[in-house]
């Protein structure tokens, strides 16, 4: 738990030095996490759910990007000389 001490300084600046060093810490993050129990098989089967997402999203768009490379444009027409 970070700690901080105030003896020269005022309260409020005190307070936003110590919030700082909590979001630094990840102590919001732990509690929330804290707050409800989750199993450690739910747990892992959110982390594996979570990891085939991103695999699954980063496929996609390595194959987009292929494919955007492999479409040729055509080229613009020619127009006739005659003036039509």
């Amino acid at each position: 738990m970070p700690s901080i001490e105030c003896k020269n300084m005022s309260f409020e600046k005190a307070l936003r030095i110590f919030r700082k060093k909590c979001d630094n810490a990840g102590v919001k993050e732990e509690c929330r996490e804290r707050k409800y129990y989750t199993k450690p098989n739910s747990r892992r089967n959110q982390m594996n759910n979570s990891r085939k997402r991103n695999l699954e999203l980063e496929a996609r768009k390595r194959k987009e990007s292929e494919n955007s490379r492999l479409i040729r444009r055509k080229p613009p027409k020619k127009s006739n000389s005659r003036g039509r």
